[in-house]
C-alpha cells in the first residue's frame, strides 16, 4: 500500500446540497498499480466493486447494490490522471459557485424523474450534463 495516498470528499454532500444520503470519497494513490493495493483493502474490508471502474478508476462501493441509503462510494484514481483532477475540479467549481450548485441539485432531480429512477438511464443524463458542467468549470479555471 502506498504511503503518499490522497483522500478527498468529493460528490454533493461536499458542496454541500442536498443528495442521495451518499458520502463520495476520492483516493487519489501514485501510480497506476497503487490502485490494485488500495482496491484489494478495502474489499477485504467489506467493500463492493461496482459497475462504474475504468482504466483510470476503480469505484468501489459499501454496498453491494451501489445505492444504498447511507452508502460510500469510494474512487481511486492515480493524482497524475485526469480523472482525480475531474472530481478536485467540479467539487470546488460547486462550492464557490453556488447558483451552480443550485442548479445541478435541481438538474439531479429532473434526471431522476426523466429516467423514472432507473439508475442506468439517470447516470448516463447526469453524466452528460456533468461533462458541460466540468468544461465550464475548466474554462472559468483558466480565465482567472
Amino acid at each position: 500500500m502506498p504511503n503518499d495516498i490522497k483522500i478527498e470528499h468529493v460528490g454533493s454532500s461536499s458542496i454541500p446540497i442536498d443528495g442521495k444520503n451518499i458520502i463520495d470519497i476520492l483516493v487519489g494513490v501514485p501510480k497506476h498499480e497503487d490502485m490494485i493495493s488500495v482496491k484489494n483493502i478495502l474489499m477485504k474490508n467489506g467493500y463492493f466493486e461496482g459497475t462504474d471502474s475504468h482504466e483510470d478508476r476503480i469505484f468501489l462501493a459499501s454496498t453491494a447494490k451501489e445505492t444504498g441509503e447511507g452508502d460510500f462510494h469510494i474512487h481511486i484514481c492515480p493524482i497524475n490522471e485526469e480523472s482525480y483532477e475531474d472530481f478536485i475540479i467540479l467539487r470546488n467549481f460547486l462550492r464557490k459557485n453556488h447558483q451552480k450548485a443550485q442548479e445541478y441539485l435541481e438538474k439531479k432531480y429532473e434526471f431522476a424523474k426523466e429516467s423514472k429512477f432507473d439508475r442506468k438511464k439517470y447516470k448516463h443524463l447526469k453524466s452528460v450534463y456533468v461533462s458541460k458542467l466540468l468544461a465550464e468549470a475548466k474554462k472559468l479555471r483558466h480565465l482567472s
